[in-house]
């Protein structure tokens, strides 16, 4: 069945005149007559009834009349809403995040998304550690993510968004809590409470460099799944951990977030395939640049 026929079947029905309606589509009344008689043959049934004076519709024309408005109309939104995703203005973006210290920039990126992009569904995948990230990024089950820097994977491109600082995560008792800041170096014989061991924890391998660097290594004896976990356990009194400064936002009861001297930082970045985006991703990447403008100052 062709578009052009119900088109003319339509001009007919509306103007009960074969030469009205050929005026109407600029054609010449014989082809527009051939086209109805085609869509007749193929409905199977009579559409509109002709006698020499007028024209007009059987039963069977004016349900299909009505039936066939709706589905131009379906056809003109389906339209408009193809060169809409065309453009980024439709579609769904799939954005992995790595947890609890990436909260704010999460936040900022959804917000200044839908500011410009109201349309586009921003499917949240996570948290998740970001070995696991770069994982279902190179699988296509995601299309970003917002994860800790560096990426050690081919086929992949990031942009920085944020620096944060590791900070050590004390329990409100300890004797170094009331310092303004300390030396990694006098953590070197306490238990630390660590992401765990094989996830892809950037923050993990961090720590393990600094302290290294320092003379020592940690003595990593409790993990814990993600960051309000270890701040909670070190709330407990098990022992002391490291996280980016961005968790203040979780206040956790009894644990002091005590600057380093000198300590190492993490970049929070946002990561997706090489290849050329889809609409929608694309015009995500175009924001990212007031996304960092609109980062909190102490990222």
């Amino acid at each position: 069945m062709e578009l052009r026929h119900l088109r003319a079947f339509v001009a007919v029905a509306e103007e009960l005149s074969f030469s009205r309606a050929a005026a109407r589509l600029n054609i010449s009344q014989p082809p527009l007559s051939q086209q109805i008689k085609r869509l007749e043959r193929e409905i199977g049934v009579p559409l509109l009834s002709r006698t020499t004076r007028s024209v007009s519709l059987t039963a069977a024309g004016e349900v299909f009349l009505h039936e066939v408005r709706a589905a131009l109309a379906g056809l003109q939104d389906a339209t408009k809403a193809a060169h809409r995703a065309a453009a980024g203005q439709l579609g769904t973006v799939r954005l992995g995040f790595s947890g609890p210290t990436s909260y704010q920039a999460l936040l900022t990126i959804a917000r200044t998304f839908r500011e410009h992009r109201p349309d586009v569904r921003l499917e949240i995948v996570g948290p998740l550690y970001g070995g696991e990230l770069v994982t279902k990024l190179i699988a296509r089950e995601t299309d970003a993510g917002l994860l800790r820097l560096p990426v050690a994977a081919p086929g992949t491109r990031v942009r920085e968004l944020a620096r944060h600082p590791l900070v050590a995560a004390l329990p409100a008792e300890h004797p170094l809590a009331g310092r303004k800041s300390i030396g990694l170096s006098e953590l070197r014989d306490e238990v630390w409470i660590s992401y765990p061991a094989g996830r892809g924890s950037v923050v993990n391998q961090t720590v393990r460099d600094a302290c290294l660097a320092e003379g020592f290594a940690f003595q990593r004896k409790q993990e814990a799944p993600d960051t309000h976990t270890i701040l909670s356990l070190v709330g407990a009194g098990m022992g002391v951990g490291m996280v980016p400064n961005s968790a203040e936002h979780l206040e956790v009861p009894n644990v002091t977030l005590v600057a380093l001297d000198g300590g190492p930082y993490v970049p929070l970045g946002l990561a997706w395939r090489d290849e050329p985006p889809a609409p929608a991703l694309a015009a995500l990447l175009g924001l990212l640049d007031e996304v960092i403008e609109r980062m909190p100052a102490d990222s």
